[in-house]
């Protein structure tokens, strides 16, 4: 039997050291490779609010909780996620939902345990008539109240790492997996009008995040990909998809905040395409089906890597000793010379053992400052 998932005493978190502070520059010095810091970051987006629970003590309520989970794990930002994805309205109708956190907590956009499954044969739009009638929300329309909360009252150095991206997803979403790939065929005019439709609202939805002064960092997770590659011609992607975040990223940059782009999956066909739409990093680069050795090469000096802890084994299945060895091996041979933070590959889902995900955090304090000793 795996110890992590044996009884016993819950292992504390590992205490920061006395000379670690979290501090939003060190990340954004990552992020933008700007030469090697005195730590690897700790870059863990999504924490189930099971695990941030056990850190704090308590279940997490408020903004104020969120941030004081941050700073015991050592991660000088907060995630939000909001936008077309989030609405708990929409998503009723495109997705099948397992209970979890409120419909309040959904829409702050905390992480909790609640899960979505987009349908997988029919959506709510097969058409252009219900792509009318569909009650298409306007960007203005979502509430950033806690963008305005975060801008009162984080610490200094502290972030908004504000989650949205899903332009090829919510596409796919609404309209049911095999609709979607028939009408790419046979209605190439709606696929025209969803993606230009889902662009327009996620777009504005970034265009007001960026105007509040406590986000750090524009996160865009769009899965693309199965383990055996796209899941649509890097074409389509090409002329829907990377032209909108190029445009959204350009609007970033000249406000001087980074972006990050999440898929998983083998993303390998279109890694210069990633790189060539602007994103500063790639996250979280499933090692199952890609090399991040041979990846770091590949992108050194263009493109930060942000991953690769393996949740379909080490973290879920495996013990905190496996844990262990792969966080060694990842800062042995990817973190040296910088462009590199630590992180799962993919998430810290409740069904990760708290054993396991205190090894990792164990193993970045051990291993992740500079200079890289292995």
């Amino acid at each position: 039997m795996n110890s992590a998932t044996t009884g016993g005493a819950v292992p504390p978190l590992t205490p920061l050291p006395a000379d670690y502070k979290p501090d939003w520059s060190r990340e954004r010095a990552v992020l933008l490779r700007q030469g090697t810091p005195d730590w690897v970051p700790f870059f863990e987006a999504a924490l189930d609010h099971s695990h941030k629970a056990r850190v704090l003590g308590r279940r997490v309520r408020s903004l104020a909780d969120d941030v004081e989970v941050a700073q015991r794990v050592g991660q000088p930002f907060v995630v939000v996620s909001i936008g077309l994805h989030t609405s708990p309205t929409l998503l009723r109708g495109m997705m099948t939902t397992e209970a979890g956190g409120s419909e309040e907590e959904e829409s702050l956009g905390w992480v909790h345990g609640t899960r979505h499954w987009a349908h997988g044969k029919e959506g709510i739009i097969r058409n252009e008539a219900e792509f009318e009638a569909f009650p298409w929300p306007e960007a203005d329309t979502f509430d950033l109240s806690v963008l305005d909360e975060a801008d009162r009252r984080l610490p200094d150095n502290f972030k908004v790492v504000f989650a949205v991206g899903k332009v090829f997803n919510l596409a796919w979403w609404l309209m049911g997996f095999d609709t979607f790939s028939y009408a790419l065929a046979d209605q190439p005019a709606l696929i025209e009008r969803m993606y230009t439709r889902i662009a327009e609202i996620q777009s504005g939805v970034v265009e007001r995040a960026l105007e509040h002064r406590s986000v750090g960092l524009i996160w865009h997770a769009d899965d693309m990909a199965y383990k055996t590659g796209l899941m649509v011609s890097p074409r389509l992607l090409r002329r829907h998809i990377f032209p909108v975040y190029t445009r959204l990223n350009a609007e970033c940059h000249r406000r001087d905040i980074p972006v990050v782009f999440h898929s998983d999956g083998d993303m390998s066909a279109v890694i210069e395409d990633i790189i060539g739409a602007g994103f500063d990093a790639f996250n979280p680069i499933e090692p199952l089906v890609m090399d991040i050795r041979a990846l770091k090469k590949q992108v050194a000096g263009r493109l930060t890597l942000i991953g690769n802890v393996d949740l379909a084994y080490t973290l879920t299945l495996g013990t905190p000793a496996e844990v262990d060895a792969e966080v060694c091996g990842l800062m042995r041979d990817v973190a040296p010379g910088g462009g590199y933070a630590l992180a799962s590959a993919n998430s810290v889902p409740e069904y990760v053992p708290w054993p396991n995900f205190v090894a990792m955090h164990a193993a970045w304090l051990k291993y992740g400052r500079y200079p890289i000793r292995g």
